[in-house]
């Protein structure tokens, strides 16, 4: 049996219209969200399949999209009268009218009032190598303007002073007091190591100290306890309880092993080549010769695990790392922990989704979210305002897929917060009479509805 996956958006752009001014749409707008629905209907088909089983085989049985509401404004959704809204970070956000600033919760609840500080400068950046993570913290600045401060996701000042700046990696804040370095914690807590420290993860830090000898690189705690006495030629931030450290060999030759937080060598050195850093329980290494295969992951003993020939990177694709959901990545197929390829087209096809979709910067990933998400476009699925393809996501954990609704223009990423459990998100709903174009935009939920919407300023 077969069905269209029906959203109505035109039902709730004429509602949003007859019931707020502010959002204004003319006919030809809401003919043209009709044609847009009846074209993603027509693509969205239903498979055979259970819902909580993806199919990996490549056959029709898959399940089907779930009638959803991707897209539209949830019962008792919270309309918020600003201008400009940012990610959550770890549980709460930030939003603009004019030039003043609050901050709110996943309820759309001001926990910090408007003029109380200003938030005007503060940017998250949350990438890092593989992953987008909120930090907990937020740059601000006093109403007077004399002075900056931090505060943390409990509306908590931990740092105060224009000295204070965060780490490169945005999970600390560091200060330098006549050399004596700080480092504050998004909890408030302060470490004094006596050094200043690079690439700190996981509670440890980069030490680089001028020596007599040359420069002593090695591990500290941020509490200041070194973490091993031997001086690396080269090392890196820990993942996952390792670290990728290098020496020169007797010989001069540099040799690669992983360092555990113990102090020891858990992988000895023995990669020529530099290897990759543990992602998802597993490290890529390549061999200096390559005549048996290209590359390799490793678990966390060192073993091999599975490896590729040149013929199968010809074949399927070369991997760079395993995201902690268990899946790695190439152009073509997904490998999953069980070392199982599957290609793109037998994939989508598992969550009822035409074979030729695609993923969107399918290689990140949210750290420590629960429900980890994929998001994908389809083809002929493009905003008929924009003409940029549309946006959906796959939840890895249920298998529930929500439609490709949403409007990547001007959002780098639907990114979900693991503790608000919301993404800030844009759908074009229309033009204006004078042609510009009309966005619902807000905070939506993991089954894709606004629960937090913008409201509009009105006609006067």
């Amino acid at each position: 049996m077969k069905y269209q996956v029906i959203f109505v958006l035109s039902f709730l752009a004429t509602t949003i219209c007859d019931s707020n001014p502010g959002y204004s749409q003319n006919n030809s707008g809401n003919n043209a969200i009709g044609k847009a629905i009846k074209d993603i209907g027509s693509i969205l088909k239903k498979k055979k399949g259970n819902p909580a089983q993806p199919a990996s085989s490549g056959t029709d049985e898959s399940p089907a999209i779930k009638k959803g509401n991707a897209g539209e404004i949830a019962p008792g959704a919270v309309s918020l009268d600003v201008d400009r809204m940012y990610d959550f970070n770890n549980g709460v956000a930030v939003v603009q009218k004019g030039s003043s600033t609050a901050v709110i919760n996943p309820k759309g609840a001001i926990v910090v009032p408007f003029n109380t500080y200003d938030f005007s400068y503060y940017t998250i950046n949350v990438a890092s190598t593989y992953a987008y993570f909120s930090n907990g913290m937020f740059h601000l600045r006093t109403m007077d303007h004399q002075q900056w401060e931090f505060m943390n996701s409990s509306a908590k000042i931990i740092a105060v002073g224009v000295l204070n700046e965060l780490t490169e990696n945005k999970r600390q804040l560091q200060i330098n007091n006549s050399g004596k370095w700080t480092y504050t914690t998004p909890d408030g807590k302060k470490y004094s190591p006596g050094d200043q420290l690079y690439d700190v993860n996981e509670g440890i830090g980069i030490i680089h100290r001028q020596v007599q000898s040359g420069v002593y690189n090695s591990y500290k705690w941020l509490d200041g306890r070194p973490l091993v006495q031997t001086n690396f030629d080269e090392l890196y931030a820990f993942s996952e309880g390792l670290a990728v450290v290098g020496k020169k060999d007797q010989f001069g030759e540099i040799k690669y092993g992983y360092l555990n937080k113990e102090g020891k060598m858990a992988i000895p050195l023995m990669y020529s080549v530099k290897p990759g850093a543990f992602s998802g329980g597993y490290a890529k290494v390549v061999p200096k010769d390559k005549s048996a295969f290209e590359y390799a992951f490793i678990n966390k003993k060192g073993e091999i695990v599975w490896k590729q020939t040149q013929a199968d990177i010809i074949k399927y694709g070369i991997f760079d790392h395993f995201n902690p959901f268990g899946k790695a990545f190439s152009g073509k197929y997904i490998l999953d922990s069980t070392f199982k390829l599957t290609s793109y087209a037998d994939f989508f096809r598992s969550f009822g989704l035409p074979a030729d979709s695609w993923l969107l910067k399918e290689q990140s990933f949210v750290e420590n979210e629960p429900n980890p998400k994929l998001l994908f476009g389809i083809r002929g699925v493009n905003s008929r305002y924009t003409q940029q393809p549309l946006t959906g996501f796959i939840n890895l954990s249920t298998g529930k897929v929500v439609a490709p609704v949403f409007d990547l223009l001007n959002v780098n990423y639907i990114y979900f917060d693991p503790a608000a459990k919301l993404a800030y998100a844009k759908v074009c709903i229309g033009k204006s009479n004078g042609g510009g174009l009309i966005y619902r935009e807000g905070y939506i939920n993991e089954d894709g509805q606004f629960v937090i919407v913008k409201a509009d300023g009105g006609k006067w």
